[in-house]
């Protein structure tokens, strides 16, 4: 609860504490650590009225919300929150292939462990509907989304590194992104779309081989 300074101060400290992102009232988050690290933010397995041993800190992804009790999140946070969502979605189908579903795929904090988090701030109904409209809009089948996972798995590793961290969390005004992660996001932003809204497999491979040859240049 409150600022998150004081978060990062947890985090940077002994406590054994740690979650992947952190969201701000205003601006974009931070990923601490990669979706394939295990950091410790649902507390111990099976240490609430519910056996947690399947998830908490082995399936799911900890996001730390700046504010405090009673305080709303802001639309920014919605937002960001609500696209990390769907970016996991994108990249986890076991977990994708089920609509947003509490106690299920989405956990409070204190559904999981003891805590002293404010509860009761997350919007669940507004996050849920920014989710379905996001997945609705991007009209994939599992050959578009396993494709873009790939690129995404590619963005997801380049926000985690420690420069990109660092650069955002200390306000580095004149930090820019390396050029291999613009050559991602520009290859992805160029990618075109098919008349579903989504790709064909001959327009996968095209793009591909496009972002292949743009991403050495």
């Amino acid at each position: 609860e409150g600022y998150l300074a004081g978060a990062y101060g947890v985090l940077d400290g002994p406590e054994q504490s740690s979650w992947t992102f952190s969201l701000p009232k205003m601006g974009e988050p931070v990923q601490h650590y990669e979706l394939t690290k295990i950091p410790w933010h649902a507390g111990l397995p099976g240490d609430r009225r519910q056996d947690t041993s399947l998830i908490g800190n082995l399936t799911l992804v900890g996001k730390e919300i700046e504010g405090k009790k009673g305080e709303a999140w802001t639309k920014n946070q919605l937002h960001w929150s609500a696209k990390i969502d769907v970016a996991c979605r994108a990249l986890c189908p076991a977990f994708g292939a089920n609509p947003p579903t509490l106690r299920k795929n989405m956990w409070e904090h204190r559904w999981l462990s003891a805590t002293s988090c404010p509860s009761g701030r997350n919007p669940w109904a507004a996050k849920f509907a920014l989710i379905s409209t996001w997945e609705d809009d991007m009209s994939l089948d599992n050959k578009d989304k396993e494709y873009l996972a790939g690129l995404m798995r590619g963005v997801v590793l380049a926000l985690g590194t420690g420069q990109m961290n660092s650069a955002m969390r200390q306000g580095d005004a004149e930090w820019e992104p390396p050029k291999d992660l613009l050559d991602v996001l520009n290859a992805i932003g160029g990618i075109p779309s098919g008349p579903s809204g989504g790709l064909t497999e001959e327009e996968a491979k095209e793009a591909a081989k496009q972002a292949a040859r743009e991403g050495t240049g």
